[in-house]
């Protein structure tokens, strides 16, 4: 009888052990799926922000628009060349937002001392048929580069609007310090 319990016992602990084992298996790939399906959830949005980004480029005829999320550079042709822009660390703050503006020089050549103007503030409709609500705006002061390519870093403080309210940010007029280093228009 002892033998037969023996046998019982270990056969339900083995039936037990490999039920665990399997719930774990579960358990992990219930985790790998949640995981995979917050990824393409954020590639999904960052790749929407991304299409609209470069729509309301492709209509600007000022400047150059960057819609947080979307974490890819937009292209500037200015009066220093064409210029790389990008947002990042968009954060909240008390009043609103804050972020950096990257701005890249495409040329061999560093980047005089320059100043700009950067709007930002909620977009309303479609890509096609949008309208730019409470729209706020400040210059910016750039010093010159030293090296080159220049990469300059400006310190946005971005008022009235949280991060998940603020819908773009556009930089336009991009203009040397000194009128005399301004590049012929292409």
């Amino acid at each position: 009888m002892t033998k037969s319990y023996l046998r019982i016992f270990l056969v339900t602990s083995l039936v037990s052990l490999s039920a665990c084992a399997q719930q774990n298996k579960v358990r992990q790939m219930k985790s790998e799926v949640g995981a995979l399906n917050q990824d393409l959830t954020q590639l999904s949005n960052q790749t929407l922000k991304l299409t609209q980004q470069n729509a309301l480029n492709a209509k600007s005829t000022t400047g150059v628009y960057l819609l947080p999320g979307s974490k890819t550079p937009a292209r500037l042709n200015s009066q220093l060349g064409n210029l790389q822009m990008s947002l990042s660390g968009v954060t909240a703050e008390t009043n609103g937002s804050r972020g950096m503006l990257i701005i890249k020089g495409e040329s061999n050549e560093p980047l005089p001392a320059f100043t700009g103007k950067v709007e930002w503030g909620q977009i309303q409709g479609t890509t096609d048929n949008y309208q730019e609500v409470n729209v706020q705006s400040q210059q910016f002061n750039a010093p010159a580069s030293v090296l080159a390519p220049s990469d300059v870093s400006i310190p946005l403080q971005l008022s009235a609007l949280s991060p998940d309210q603020l819908g773009f940010v556009r930089i336009h007029d991009i203009q040397p310090v000194d009128p005399s280093q301004a590049l012929p228009p292409q």
